[in-house]
């Protein structure tokens, strides 16, 4: 009787043994494709930073850095077209039966129209850009341009795309729900004395999930 009684507790020992162990063990790190899931849904653009010399596109001779109001004030600027939608943008290859994980941004951009009116860039409408980023673990950096693209525009009637290096995403974090589109670009600015100047930097589009 006595064997047996302490077969049982041993029996009891042991399983709270591995009760304990499972509690303590720590959890499974996040892998790079779990976190890139918790940005997928949709967005809505929040605002536009551009960190260069002040501009000025709705002609009232007051330069801005934000220019989200300044663009909602042109004609073109249709709010409900820019959005975002974040999903499974794996990349596959059929000849090799390859394939890398990836994370699609799909935007929606609006950007400045100008034509050239007396050697002066003046914006007359908002148009907008389509485009999908990618971005993979390789390519992937918090807080900093990644997944860049080229998009190599030669139309030299519209200034604003002829003029574009190249375009990013930024993501600041995953817990945010936050990311950016930079559009590495030239802006004119605000005339001072000698006439208008051409200014080259990053325009920011900053996009909020619903």
């Amino acid at each position: 009787m006595k064997k047996i009684l302490v077969l049982i507790l041993s029996f009891f020992c042991m399983l709270s043994f591995v009760s304990c162990e499972k509690e303590n063990k720590p959890d499974t790190p996040d892998t790079f494709e779990s976190n890139m899931r918790r940005m997928y849904g949709d967005y809505k653009l929040s605002d536009i930073h551009w960190p260069g010399l002040p501009v000025d596109l709705n002609n009232d001779d007051i330069g801005y850095w934000g220019l989200l109001y300044e663009f909602k004030n042109k004609i073109g600027y249709y709010e409900p077209d820019y959005i975002a939608m974040v999903n499974d943008g794996t990349v596959y290859s059929y000849k090799e039966s390859y394939a890398e994980y990836a994370t699609a941004f799909n935007v929606a951009i609006p950007y400045p129209y100008f034509i050239e009116d007396e050697g002066e860039w003046k914006c007359t409408s908002i148009r907008t850009i389509q485009l999908t980023l990618r971005s993979t673990e390789n390519t992937f950096e918090f807080r900093t341009n990644c997944s860049f693209i080229y998009p190599g525009f030669n139309d030299p009637d519209d200034l604003f795309l002829a003029n574009v290096k190249d375009i990013s995403l930024v993501v600041v974090s995953f817990e945010e729900k936050v990311f950016k589109i930079g559009v590495h670009c030239s802006l004119p600015t605000l005339p001072n004395g000698g006439g208008q100047t051409i200014n080259e930097n990053y325009l920011y589009y900053e996009y909020t999930k619903q």
